[in-house]
């Protein structure tokens, strides 16, 4: 039967949908991204605000808690982001034999989330250092390492530095990717096919005798030298 309602369906939209896995995959990156770069500049520009500020740079007002023991750790977390990322890439290349586009959005527009976590990290991992050390947290504004405008300005600076060499670092070796995946490929196909020759040349020169071979052995007495 005829739908008379059917003339007043609205026409579907031309433009294509993108796969839910695409937009999810494209933010799972972004996401890394920002956390690597949270932590690296975190740790990197923290030590740097605690030793001008011990030195006496911004005066005699105690901006810091004189210790740096949580530099070490912040900045292994920050490698160990940074080395999983590169893994990523590489397992992504690995499958798809092709270049991965680590950030799909500029990174002007990331930033802003970027200095944002570094902050609270820096916050967090200050206050964990301040209950470690001395018992007790010390309060104020000692976890920004200098005074407020300084502090935020430095850490501005480190979190565009950092974010820039990470995304040349990511890019150049997504641009690498496919060709190494490609030779270790075929380096793990030669090692196989290698493996297979040897396991044929051992299965032969093992391989038992023949039953008709077997058989003549017994018919027949070995020579025996007669001395007279």
């Amino acid at each position: 039967m005829f739908d008379v309602n059917a003339g007043f369906r609205p026409s579907p939209s031309k433009r294509p949908e993108v796969p839910s896995s695409i937009s999810l995959g494209a933010s799972r990156q972004e996401r890394a991204f920002c956390a690597t770069v949270a932590v690296l500049a975190a740790a990197l520009a923290d030590p740097c605000l605690e030793f001008a500020s011990n030195a006496g740079w911004f005066g005699s007002g105690r901006f810091t808690d004189r210790s740096m023991a949580d530099v070490a750790p912040t900045l292994l977390f920050g490698a160990l982001f940074l080395v999983a990322q590169l893994f990523g890439i590489f397992r992504r290349a690995s499958i798809n034999l092709r270049s991965d586009e680590p950030l799909h959005r500029p990174l002007a527009r990331i930033l802003p989330s970027i200095f944002s976590l570094q902050l609270a990290l820096l916050f967090l991992i200050e206050s964990i250092e301040q209950r470690v050390v001395y018992g007790h947290f010390l309060g104020g504004a000692l976890w920004l390492g200098a005074p407020i405008l300084i502090a935020l300005a430095v850490h501005a600076l480190f979190s565009v530095g950092t974010a820039l060499l990470v995304a040349v670092t990511l890019r150049e070796f997504a641009r690498r990717a496919p060709a190494l995946a490609t030779a270790v490929r075929l380096r793990r196909e030669r090692n196989a096919l290698l493996a297979v020759a040897i396991r044929r040349s051992f299965s032969v020169v093992s391989a038992p005798l023949p039953k008709y071979t077997v058989g003549s052995l017994g018919k027949r007495a070995p020579p025996i030298r007669v001395l007279s």
